[in-house]
């Protein structure tokens, strides 16, 4: 969850611009896509923010990830989408066919390394979000998160609109809502962050939120600060 340094999986404007790419515009909670539904594009985001999730057995929606602008959605070469994609608030996206994007693949190397690196960053993200929630203490994981938004919503600026909410955090991050809330609530305390509005956070201690971020539960940030 925290890539900082990963390839950021968007696209490279010489090599896509002589594709046709369509512009959706999407309402808040519609619908790009639907896990089952063709795989016939990949879309890259222009503006707004989109939820990438599955749906469980129970019916219970697993959030896998969140794509930002610049960042590409239904990327893959399966016949159908393995996911469903919708939009958070209102968003813009550009949409690439498969087929331009195989032709473009054929006759421009560039291409198809730009979609192996979209694919690479996929997998980094995936491998990071598991390595989080599977070794963190749930304030870390709440930590990781913070950091990851603030990175890739306001280019790693200190103060930034949530995209999502408690409930979707929760999912996204494998708590629950009361969890999430009670981390906020101490992050807030120790002065680490401060939320000038319910959907606003302002960082103002990063490193100690770093400590947070990357602490397995066993080392001294733990006492410290989760308390």
């Amino acid at each position: 969850m925290i890539v900082p340094n990963s390839v950021r999986p968007g696209v490279a404007e010489p090599i896509w611009s002589a594709l046709p790419t369509p512009t959706i515009r999407l309402a808040s909670h519609e619908h790009l896509f639907h896990e089952g539904d063709p795989a016939a594009a990949i879309f890259e985001i222009a503006s707004g923010v989109v939820i990438i999730y599955r749906t469980g057995l129970d019916g219970c929606r697993l959030i896998h990830g969140l794509r930002f602008k610049g960042e590409l959605v239904g990327v893959g070469y399966g016949e159908t989408y393995g996911v469903s994609a919708v939009a958070v608030r209102p968003a813009t996206v550009r949409r690439i066919s498969r087929a331009a994007l195989d032709r473009a693949i054929d006759d421009d190397p560039g291409a198809a390394r730009r979609v192996l690196e979209a694919l690479t960053s996929e997998l980094m993200r995936i491998s990071d979000r598991l390595m989080v929630i599977g070794s963190r203490t749930a304030i870390g994981r709440v930590a990781a998160c913070l950091l990851d938004l603030s990175a890739r919503s306001a280019g790693g600026g200190e103060t930034f609109i949530l995209p999502i909410c408690r409930s979707e955090m929760a999912d996204y991050l494998g708590l629950t809502i009361e969890t999430v809330s009670r981390a906020m609530t101490r992050l807030k305390t120790l002065g680490i962050i401060t939320l000038p509005r319910s959907d606003t956070v302002t960082i103002k201690d990063r490193p100690a939120l770093q400590t947070l971020a990357h602490d397995d539960g066993d080392g001294a940030a733990r006492g410290r600060l989760c308390a």
